[in-house]
């Protein structure tokens, strides 16, 4: 191994050991679509396949995430909670090495890709692995066959292009908006790269015949069911302006997320500005030169950051409309942003520029670092979704674990009772569902059900409500928490 290979390896370890260290307090953070992976993994290790605990396969989300949880989880015998942990500590040694290996690729100056792979463990793109979801092993997967895909462009060795098409597979069956970026690696073989149309389209043909054999046996998988609960079906429902702003919003809050990121860059203006007319005069006769240098990176770079935020936005209008434009969807473009922004301070320490580059790289680490620093200390004190410490301390949960009852149970926080109590809740009957609300509480009367109430889940204000459930029921069957109460049949001691 290289020296420089040795520093690479040394800082993504760096990277995992932080992301460790932040996430071992209070475990990963989970969201209702960690709660859907979770599901699927523990179905897969108990050798249901991919399918939910009514046996329904759940293909709304690729499978390989969940595959790879229950992989880990048999071979450490850790379960799959957590072997989240295990595999995201991983996956972000596997991004932060991978994306050096890029930039030494590129033959960028060793010093200046230390200082952007440390812009990168910083930036927020790193939140991403923070979470039982996963993003973290798409951005991993990516960056494998855009590494590869750039092999292929400097050696034209088709082992290269071959490998870079089976990466881009595992980028589709972890997220299915992969096809985005997978779109623009076909366009560039169609249209963008050297050589005649035939070459190009063979190639083409190459690419797209392995990426189907990769993805093919999930399409196979889910031809055995019946049923197909996707979730995702045509309809026009164009995407809002709001939503177009946030994509706006979300670019900026990267550069620009805290007070002292604002402030500093105002400074830098004024410093480019003192500093432009020998700024460009310098670097314009390199214009055409660094073009040429970085063509392909820059016309792939270019193509992704143009097209995945039109492929959401087609999503958006006519499948999902659901799909946020946050930093969770849009974080797969950052790395060829700072690639982009990488190459720009090469140039600069090509032409000497040390004030305007060193000053380029301290506004990056402060604008970053002081965004992103205060979610991680966030995260490390008090956990994130539900694994937050306030439902770790829960006395309403405190009691339902001393007081454990096979009782079936209805509840507004599904999801706290599969963390923390272990037991599987039904979830709480909606606001208009009178009907069912009726026969609930006559199940509750005869002692047959409870009613497990959470006053901090907050993200399910279409079901019965507290004061609905005040009005049903009589205040001595309620078991008052300081953060929820108990509904129940109770029998005098």
């Amino acid at each position: 191994m290289s020296k420089s290979g040795i520093y690479f390896h040394l800082l993504a370890f760096s990277a995992a050991i932080l992301l460790l260290i932040i996430i071992h307090p209070n475990h990963l953070g989970f969201s209702p679509d960690s709660m859907a992976y979770l599901e699927v993994a523990k179905s897969i290790e108990a050798g249901n396949g991919v399918t939910n605990v009514s046996g329904q396969i759940v293909n709304h989300w690729p499978p390989l995430f969940s595959l790879l949880l229950a992989l880990i989880s048999k071979i450490t015998n850790s379960g799959v909670f957590e072997a989240g942990i295990i595999l995201q500590v991983g996956l972000f040694y596997c991004f932060i090495l991978f994306y050096l290996l890029v930039l030494r690729e590129l033959k960028i100056n060793f010093k200046l890709i230390i200082f952007s792979g440390v812009l990168l463990i910083v930036s927020q793109v790193s939140n991403n692995f923070i979470n039982y979801l996963s993003e973290g092993l798409f951005l991993v997967l990516l960056l494998l066959s855009f590494y590869f895909f750039l092999k292929w462009l400097n050696a034209e060795k088709l082992k290269h292009l071959l490998i870079a098409a089976f990466f881009c597979g595992l980028v589709f069956l972890t997220r299915y908006a992969g096809i985005g970026f997978i779109g623009c690696f076909l366009l560039f073989l169609l249209f963008l790269q050297r050589g005649k149309p035939a070459y190009g389209l063979r190639n083409f043909i190459l690419f797209l015949g392995i990426f189907i054999i990769v993805i093919s046996p999930w399409v196979l998988y889910q031809s055995t069911f019946d049923e197909n609960t996707v979730g995702r079906k045509f309809a026009m429902h164009l995407i809002p302006l709001s939503k177009l702003l946030d994509l706006f919003i979300t670019f900026a809050y990267w550069f620009l997320g805290s007070t002292l990121a604002r402030v500093l860059f105002l400074g830098l203006v004024l410093l480019y500005i003192n500093q432009f007319r020998s700024l460009w005069f310098r670097l314009r006769p390199l214009r055409s030169t660094i073009y040429e240098k970085y063509k392909n990176v820059v016309l792939l770079s270019f193509l992704f950051i143009l097209i995945y935020p039109l492929f959401l936005i087609m999503s958006i209008s006519f499948y999902d409309a659901w799909t946020p434009m946050d930093n969770r969807m849009l974080s797969p473009l950052f790395p060829f942003i700072l690639l982009l922004i990488t190459l720009f301070l090469q140039i600069l320490k090509e032409q000497r520029q040390i004030l305007v580059l060193y000053s380029t790289i301290l506004f990056l680490f402060l604008s970053f670092s002081s965004s992103v620093f205060p979610r991680y200390q966030s995260h490390y004190l008090n956990g994130s979704g539900y694994t937050k410490k306030q439902w770790v301390q829960s006395q309403t949960v405190k009691y339902l674990k001393d007081n454990n009852s096979d009782i079936t149970t209805y509840s507004n926080g599904i999801e706290i009772s599969e963390l923390h109590i272990q037991k599987g809740f039904r979830l709480l009957p909606r606001l208009s569902e009178n009907l069912k609300l009726e026969i609930l509480k006559k199940e509750v009367y005869k002692g047959e059900a409870r009613i497990v109430f959470f006053k901090e889940v907050n993200w399910r204000n279409y079901l019965v409500s507290e004061q609905k459930l005040m009005e049903l029921f009589e205040a001595e069957d309620f078991l008052r928490f300081e953060d929820g109460f108990i509904i129940r049949k109770f029998i005098s001691e």
